[in-house]
């Protein structure tokens, strides 16, 4: 099988290639390295540095041919994106309008776009795929326009709707997760602030467990939109509290108000994609963080 992964030198696109590599397709990585490293593609993998705003898609595409193109790439801040929002748009949006029609155009059989639970908006209960979209920040907004431009684009498409990923590679910049960014302010004694007093909760997933739900879609063609997640609704302060016992280092914390854009509350019901028996989350959230930890502290020990 021949596979594109666009922001395959970033967080979950990397690890995924890892994974396909692994079993033998064959890889090509599209990234503009804004966010993404080269380091992190694997040796094998093809690699073109490209911007999908303005690049070339159907050239390198009619040359790669690929079976199935894997849409990672993404600006993934919801603070980013009420900041900065046509720079999102381009990003996440326009971007991902791009790709689906190259891909109608050049004869790509499968196209999966990682959306995520923010299309859903705040939840007072685990949303389901059934429920109608509200998102409550730009970032939602983009991404559920991207999983129409797949609808539309007339090739089998499927939106994995993922919650908050975390794990190894993640970054920690101010365009990071949570857990990266907290737990590098941790290890490098920094300031942590923590907006809302930490009450907001997530749905965290290791990004094992996340590339794993990828695979079984290439694997089984399955189409239409998935929530990927662990099922476990976790207020950040206590990510922060797991962070600071992981690592037996102390946390200096500044309490904020909200973001605009922040929902109190995010969790997905994702008992459809287990009920195929194709996928469930394997990786306990302390295991998780046990994993995460250990490749931080190993990286800042190099």
């Amino acid at each position: 099988m021949n596979v594109v992964i666009t922001g395959g030198a970033g967080f979950i696109g990397s690890h995924l290639a890892d994974a396909l590599v692994g079993v033998g397709a064959k890889v090509l990585v599209l990234d503009n390295l804004k966010g993404g490293t080269r380091a992190n593609v694997p040796a094998v993998a093809g690699f073109e540095q490209v911007d999908l705003v303005d690049g070339d898609l159907d050239s390198l595409l009619a040359r790669f041919r690929p079976d199935v193109i894997v849409h990672c790439a993404a600006q993934a801040s919801v603070a980013s994106s009420m900041n900065r929002p046509l720079e999102n748009y381009q990003a996440t949006q326009l971007a991902s309008f791009r790709v689906a029609q190259a891909a109608s155009r050049q004869g790509v059989r499968h196209l999966i776009l990682l959306s995520t639970a923010g299309v859903y908006g705040a939840a007072e209960r685990p949303a389901t795929e059934s429920d109608l979209p509200a998102p409550a920040n730009y970032y939602g907004v983009h991404k559920w326009a991207a999983e129409r431009y797949f609808e539309l684009s007339g090739v089998p498409s499927t939106a994995l709707r993922l919650g908050n990923v975390y794990g190894p590679r993640q970054r920690f910049d101010a365009e990071g997760g949570a857990v990266a960014i907290f737990l590098t302010r941790i290890l490098r004694g920094e300031p942590i602030v923590l907006y809302g007093a930490g009450e907001q909760t997530r749905d965290y997933i290791y990004v094992a467990d996340v590339v794993e739900s990828i695979m079984v879609a290439l694997r089984h063609r399955l189409t239409g939109v998935w929530n990927v997640a662990s099922g476990q609704e976790t207020p950040m302060r206590t990510i922060l509290a797991a962070l600071v016992a992981a690592t037996g280092r102390p946390a200096n914390v500044q309490v904020e108000p909200r973001q605009p854009g922040d929902v109190a509350r995010s969790s997905l019901d994702a008992s459809r994609l287990i009920a195929t028996g194709l996928w469930q989350p394997v990786v306990s959230l302390d295991e998780g963080m046990r994993r995460t930890v250990l490749a931080y502290t190993s990286a800042a020990s190099r």
